[in-house]
C-alpha cells in the first residue's frame, strides 16, 4: 500500500516536473524579442501643442500619512499646465487625524483642488476611482491617476499630453519609479527587480500595442473610460484590467519609458510580499473573467491580437510557473522521504529535477541578458535583483493558488510608514522551514544515495535555491527599514 502511494505521489511530482520544462521553454521564448528588439525600440516624443486639454487628476487615498499625501498635493499644485483640477478621495480612513489635515491643505491649495471623505465605500481603490469619475468636472477630457505617494514633475503633463492628438490613443502609461531607492540594500534590490519590468518588458509590448496599465502615473480619454463601464470593483488590480479592457475594444496605448513620478517602495519584507501576492491575484482574477479574450473562436468579441494575447500570456506565465513550484512542493518532500524509506527508487523525481533545473536555467539566462546586456548593472545589483526576484517565489505561487481557488479576496494596501512588526523571522516563515526541509532531504539523499539519485537531488536543492533567499531579503528589510523609514 505504501509503495502504491508512494507510486502515485511520484507520479503527479513527474507529470509537474514536465509543465514546469513547457514554462521554461516557453518563457524562453521572451529572449528573441530581448535580443533583437529591446536596445533597437523606443517612444518617439510627443509633439509639443499649445492646446492644453482639460485633466483631472484622481488621487485615493486610504489611511496614508498626512504628510505623505501633501508632497503628492504640493507636486501636483506645482505642475507646469494650466488646465487642471485634482481630486482628493480618502475612503475607509478611521482615524481623523489622517484625513483631516490633508482636507485642509486641500482648502489651502485653492480651487483647482478638491477633497471627499467617504467614511464607507464600497469597491476599495476602484470603488474611490469610480466615485471621483463621477465627481469630475465636465471639462475634463483625460484622467490622471496618481497614487498617495507619488511626487510628479512639473513637465508631466506637458510632455504627455501630446501623445492623445492621436484620437486612436486611449491611454499613456508612464514608470513607476522610486525615491527611497538608496536608502540601503533591501531597497535598492528591489528597485532593480521592479525596473526590469519598466525598462524592458515594457518597452517590448509597447511595440506591438500591449502594454499594462499600472495605474499611477498613466493618462486615460475620460470618455473611454466611462464607455469602458469605468475600474473593476471585484478586481485587486483594477489598472491592469482596465487596459486590457480598453486594448480589446480596439483602442491603442503608449508606454513613455522616461520616469515623471517617484513614490515609495515597500518599507518592509513583509510588505513587499503582500504586494507582489495582490498583483498575482489581480492578475488571476483577469484572467478567469476575460479567459474568452483569449480564446481562439471568439474573435467577434474582442479586437485583441495574436501578439497582444501572447504578451499577455507571456506576463502571467512566470507567475503561473511559480504555481506550479509551490505545487509540487509537498509531493516531493513526499517523494523524497518514500526515497530514503526504500519505498521508491532514488531517481523517482527525475523529470521534476529536470524541469527544476531548467526554470534555473531559463532565470539565470534571463537576468544576465536583462541586467547585464541591457541594463549594463554592476554584478552586485545583477545579483541583488535576481534574490529579491526568487525570494517572491513561494508569495507569487501562493497567490496564484489563492487567486484560482476563492473568489473574493481583500484588498491590502501597501504602508507608506513602516509598520511595527512580529519580526524579520516571521515574514519568512514558510520559505524558511521548506527550504530548509527540501536542503535536508537535498543532502540526506545525495549522502544515501550518490549520483544514482541525482535528479531528487537536484529537485530538492533547486526549491532551497528558490525560497531561502527569502530569509537574507526578510532580515536585511527588518534591519535597514528601521533607520530609514522617517527619510521618505
Amino acid at each position: 500500500m505504501l509503495v502504491e502511494a508512494a507510486g502515485f505521489i511520484t507520479w503527479l511530482a513527474e507529470l509537474l516536473g514536465v509543465i514546469l520544462i513547457g514554462c521554461a521553454a516557453l518563457e524562453a521564448v521572451e529572449f528573441i524579442d530581448l535580443l533583437l528588439w529591446a536596445r533597437s525600440t523606443g517612444t518617439p516624443p510627443a509633439r509639443r501643442t499649445a492646446e492644453q486639454p482639460f485633466v483631472s487628476f484622481h488621487v485615493p487615498i486610504c489611511s496614508e500619512p498626512p504628510d505623505v499625501v501633501a508632497k503628492t498635493l504640493i507636486a501636483l499644485r506645482d505642475m507646469d499646465y494650466d488646465a487642471f483640477e485634482v481630486l482628493v478621495i480618502d475612503n475607509n480612513t478611521q482615524d481623523e487625524r489622517l484625513w483631516r489635515p490633508v482636507e485642509q491643505l486641500c482648502a489651502e491649495l485653492g480651487k483647482r483642488f478638491r477633497f471627499f471623505h467617504l467614511p464607507r465605500w464600497p469597491g476599495f481603490k476602484a470603488g474611490a476611482l469610480n466615485f471621483a469619475l463621477a465627481h469630475t468636472g465636465l471639462q475634463a477630457r483625460l484622467i490622471g491617476v496618481i497614487d498617495a505617494d507619488y511626487e510628479s514633475a512639473p513637465n508631466y503633463l506637458a510632455d504627455i499630453v501630446g501623445y492623445f492628438e492621436d484620437e486612436s490613443v486611449a491611454f499613456v502609461q508612464t514608470p513607476q519609479d522610486y525615491r527611497n531607492w538608496t536608502f540601503g540594500g533591501f531597497f535598492r534590490m528591489c528597485r532593480w527587480e521592479y525596473w526590469q519590468v519598466f525598462s524592458v518588458s515594457m518597452v517590448l509590448r509597447n511595440r506591438r500595442n500591449a502594454i499594462l496599465m499600472h495605474g499611477t502615473m498613466s493618462l486615460v480619454r475620460k470618455n473611454v473610460l466611462e464607455r469602458a463601464g469605468g475600474w473593476a470593483e471585484w478586481c485587486l488590480t483594477e489598472d491592469s484590467e482596465l487596459g486590457l479592457r480598453i486594448l480589446a475594444a480596439g483602442y491603442s496605448s503608449v508606454y513613455v519609458s522616461e520616469t515623471y513620478g517617484r513614490g515609495l517602495l515597500p518599507f518592509t519584507f513583509r510588505d513587499y510580499k503582500r504586494q507582489r501576492r495582490r498583483w498575482v491575484i489581480g492578475g488571476v482574477q483577469q484572467l478567469k473573467r476575460h479567459l474568452r479574450f483569449f480564446l481562439p473562436w471568439r474573435r467577434a468579441a474582442c479586437h485583441l491580437t495574436a501578439s497582444q494575447k501572447l504578451h499577455y500570456l507571456q506576463g502571467w506565465l512566470p507567475w503561473f510557473r511559480d504555481c506550479v513550484v509551490v505545487a509540487s512542493v509537498p509531493l516531493a518532500l513526499l517523494a523524497a522521504v518514500a526515497v530514503l524509506s526504500g519505498w521508491a527508487c532514488p531517481n523517482a523525481i527525475v523529470w521534476l529535477g529536470i524541469g527544476m533545473l531548467c526554470v534555473i536555467l531559463q532565470f539565470i539566462v534571463r537576468q544576465v541578458i536583462i541586467y547585464g546586456l541591457y541594463l549594463s548593472l554592476p554584478w552586485r545589483d545583477a545579483v541583488g535583483a535576481s534574490i529579491a526576484n526568487c525570494s517572491l517565489s513561494w508569495a507569487v505561487g501562493c497567490g496564484w493558488l489563492t487567486g484560482l481557488t476563492k473568489a473574493h479576496q481583500v484588498f491590502q494596501r501597501t504602508p507608506k510608514r513602516r509598520q511595527a512588526a512580529t519580526g524579520w523571522l516571521a515574514a519568512a516563515r514558510d520559505e524558511l522551514v521548506i527550504g530548509g526541509a527540501a536542503l535536508l532531504l537535498g543532502v540526506a539523499n545525495a549522502n544515501q544515495f550518490g549520483l544514482r539519485g541525482w535528479g531528487t537531488v537536484a529537485a530538492l536543492c533547486s526549491y532551497a535555491a528558490f525560497f531561502l533567499p527569502a530569509t537574507w531579503m526578510a532580515r536585511l528589510s527588518s534591519r535597514e527599514s528601521k533607520d530609514f523609514s522617517d527619510q521618505a
